[in-house]
C-alpha cells in the first residue's frame, strides 16, 4: 500500500471542504506577452522569498479568433456589394474600423495557497505593488 503524504492528503482536504486557493488579484486584460512565471514570481515576491511557496500564478489567454495567419475570423470571410461582385480585400478594409486591434487578450491570475491571513495580506500587498509598476494602462492593451 502506497504512503500518501500528508501535503497531499491536505491539499486533497481543501478540495473537499471547498477551502480552495484564494484570488489575491488580476492583471487587467491586455495583448502583453508576459514572461515566464518564474520570473514573475520573483519580481513579485522580490526579498520576501519567504513567500514564494505560498503564491501561484495562472497565465490566462483568451482568443476570439481562429488559429491562423493573424488569427482573424474576417479574413477568410468573402464579401459581395450589391452587384454580387465578390470583393473582399475592399470590404473587410471598410469593417475593418469595427473588429478589435487584437483577437486575443492575456491577462495573470494570483492566487494565495497558503491559509494564514498575514501571509495572504503580505502577498497581496505584493501583487498590488507589482501589478502598479508594470502599468497597466488602457493604451497598452490596444
Amino acid at each position: 500500500k502506497a504512503v500518501v503524504s500528508t501535503q497531499s492528503t491536505g491539499l486533497i482536504e481543501r478540495i473537499h471542504t471547498r477551502r480552495l486557493y484564494t484570488l489575491l488579484h488580476s492583471t487587467p486584460p491586455s495583448d502583453r506577452i508576459f514572461p515566464d512565471k518564474e520570473v514573475i514570481l520573483k519580481e513579485v515576491v522580490g526579498e520576501e522569498s519567504d513567500l514564494s511557496p505560498h503564491i501561484a500564478i495562472k497565465k490566462l489567454c483568451l482568443n476570439f479568433g481562429k488559429w491562423g495567419k493573424n488569427g482573424d475570423p474576417l479574413q477568410p470571410v468573402v464579401f459581395y456589394d450589391k452587384h454580387g461582385t465578390v470583393s473582399s480585400e475592399r470590404l473587410y478594409q471598410e469593417c475593418s474600423m469595427f473588429v478589435p486591434v487584437s483577437w486575443s487578450q492575456r491577462q495573470l491570475l494570483f492566487f494565495c495557497k497558503s491559509e494564514d491571513s498575514s501571509i495572504h495580506e503580505r502577498l497581496k500587498g505584493r501583487v498590488q505593488e507589482w501589478i502598479a509598476n508594470a502599468n497597466f494602462s488602457p493604451s497598452s492593451s490596444q
